[in-house]
């Protein structure tokens, strides 16, 4: 049992996992379950099935008409698409040439789209016509970067009219035949831009090496989910994300089974579409499963055939009422970055973890008045104690790689050196966790997320937690807002109530008394009808810090607990003023 979790724990970090001169590329393997199981399904998209000597087909014709467009190895092509099997067609036949595939995050729109185009420098991009109007406003910007560079992929649930080639028709005369090329690129080749969110700024574009498909491949298929071989993984998330693309395509490429594509998340179609593709495990992030909790129960709740689900974001508040109401046996909740190289996992159903704290990573103190690591009076960075937490830190070492951003500069931002010894380098997370005594590692908060008010730190994740088991509370979002002449920021909570239910100030009150400590009772309350998500479901905070607690700007509803009064009351204009000028003292 020993050496089964110590060999388990090194599949996750990827030792001996690899060779980086290995040319074992998911696409390479794709082409081997083509010969040694071409009937084998490989992919659904609701009325549309295919094998995998199918796909493999549809993937070596997209390769051919690259290379006669003179695509080849390190060139970039851009993707603009929604998630459809053509997605996965053109990058896979990117990969086969050894060119990089950038994946733009199709819910970016003006200044956000253009730069994700920019920044990495494509050779060519390929919009899928369901984008198009997002694109179109856009093109003028690119115009240095895209001229006579970019086809439409036409989507057959989306009609096209544009001056722009159609790229099917590069298809007509390609060859279904596997590229010579496809063997020969390494592990350590660059296959991927994957961005991230943009939540506080403009997407950055991190570097994907072939080794981090193959290792997410061979951990989840291996260890996560523990693939059968006619085992189906459901996948709603997008595909221009890392758990689709790194963990859900390349674990069922891995184990050669089959993936049920879905264009996007739709609750009221999710458990249909899951039974529909007898499904046997999905893929989840951020608030999916709160959504999923919030819908009316149903006598066919356990109608199903999951087994496993895998993903990050599945809140301690809602994880054992999630299995038991849906009959989930195993969460393999897990913590990682695209960009970094920390990540851990949970093998042992262990309620709320996201896994164990593994050689090579640490949790390091830090004091959030100052916004630094606490340092000894060496100049290192002290280790958090159990309990305690700290930002966790993955050491840069030859198996431990950080590739970081296209942009060095920001890829640099991301190292803290000197860290626990003179020279040594580590990859900053900006997460807070914690662990307990025997190792398991709990989130709790992105760094930016956390907030200091009346001297004591406040993590918005617990604050989170604790509302969100107020009964009428669908969806809470918390987070930290300025005022004026005050030390650090003032908890606020945006709430989505469920369907028909009043805010009851003083019920939320007599909750949260009962729930939080005083310093960590939200000052303010956001009553919204519905909460703003990214297009993979994490909660949208710059924004509504941005809005804070001004009638002026923000017309839902809004709360503030009187400090005389003690009880929240409704925010008007005077009261705002009051509290803005400092003539109402908190």
């Amino acid at each position: 049992m020993l050496y089964a979790i110590e060999r388990t724990l090194k599949l996750i970090q990827g030792f001996a996992l690899y060779s980086p001169t290995s040319n074992q590329t998911i696409a390479l393997q794709l082409e081997r379950h083509a010969r040694q199981r071409p009937t084998h399904p490989f992919l659904i998209f609701g009325e549309r099935h295919y094998s995998y000597a199918q796909a493999n087909a549809l993937i070596n014709q997209h390769a051919d008409a690259y290379k006669k467009l003179g695509v080849g190895k390190g060139q970039v092509v851009a993707l603009v698409m929604e998630n459809r099997p053509e997605f996965l067609w053109h990058m896979f036949g990117l990969h086969k040439l050894g060119a990089v595939s950038s994946l733009i995050n199709t819910h970016g729109q003006g200044d956000m789209l253009a730069h994700a185009i920019r920044i990495c420098n494509p050779e060519r991009v390929i919009v899928g016509s369901e984008i198009w109007s997002h694109f179109d406003e856009v093109r003028a910007k690119l115009a240095e970067v895209v001229t006579s560079k970019v086809d439409v992929d036409v989507d057959v649930d989306a009609p096209y009219a544009a001056d722009l080639p159609v790229w099917g028709e590069r298809l007509k005369d390609a060859s279904e035949a596997d590229p010579a090329e496809t063997g020969t690129h390494t592990l350590q080749d660059q296959a991927a831009y994957i961005y991230t969110s943009g939540t506080t700024g403009l997407p950055k574009a991190a570097v994907v090496r072939h080794h981090r498909f193959f290792r997410g491949g061979r951990v989840w298929a291996g260890a996560a989910l523990r693939f059968g071989p006619n085992d189906v993984l459901y996948n709603c998330l997008p595909l221009y994300h890392s758990n689709a693309v790194l963990l859900a395509t390349s674990s069922v490429v891995t184990a050669g089974v089959t993936m049920a594509l879905s264009r996007k998340f739709s609750r009221s179609r999710f458990w249909d579409e899951v039974r529909e593709s007898r499904a046997t495990s999905f893929i989840y992030i951020g608030e999916l499963c709160r959504y999923l909790m919030n819908a009316e129960p149903s006598p066919r709740d356990r109608d199903h055939k999951v087994r496993v689900v895998t993903g990050n974001g599945l809140r301690p508040d809602i994880w054992e009422a999630f299995q038991q109401r849906f009959g989930i046996a195993r969460v393999a909740e897990f913590y990682g970055a695209t960009e970094g190289n920390c990540i851990t996992l949970n093998l042992f159903n262990t309620v709320g973890s996201v896994g164990r704290l593994l050689p090579g990573m640490a949790l390091a103190r830090w004091d959030e008045a100052k916004q630094s690591f606490i340092r000894d009076s060496r100049g290192f960075c002290m280790k958090a104690k159990a309990g305690e937490p700290g930002i966790l830190l993955g050491k840069i070492r030859p198996r431990g790689e950080f590739d970081g951003y296209q942009d060095k500069a920001a890829s640099e931002k991301k190292i803290v050196r000197d860290a626990f010894e003179k020279g040594d380098a580590w990859f900053n997370t900006g997460d807070l966790l914690r662990a307990d005594r025997v190792g398991n590692l709990f989130f709790m908060d992105r760094l930016g997320d956390t907030f200091r008010w009346k001297g004591e730190n406040v993590a918005t994740s617990e604050v989170q937690e604790q509302i969100s088991k107020w009964p009428p509370a669908c969806e809470v979002n918390v987070y930290g807002v300025q005022i004026q002449g005050t030390e650090g920021r003032a908890g606020m909570a945006a709430v989505v109530l469920s369907p028909d239910e009043p805010f009851d100030a003083a019920a939320f009150k007599t909750h949260v008394a009962g729930a939080l400590p005083s310093y960590a009772r939200p000052l303010f309350v956001r009553v919204m009808p519905e909460m703003q998500t990214t297009g993979t479901f994490k909660l949208k905070k710059t924004d509504l810090q941005k809005e804070g607690f001004d009638p002026r700007t923000v017309h839902d509803p809004l709360y503030f607990l009187h400090p005389e009064r003690q009880e929240y009351v409704p925010l008007d204009l005077a009261l705002h003023d009051a509290i803005s000028t400092g003539r109402l003292r908190l």
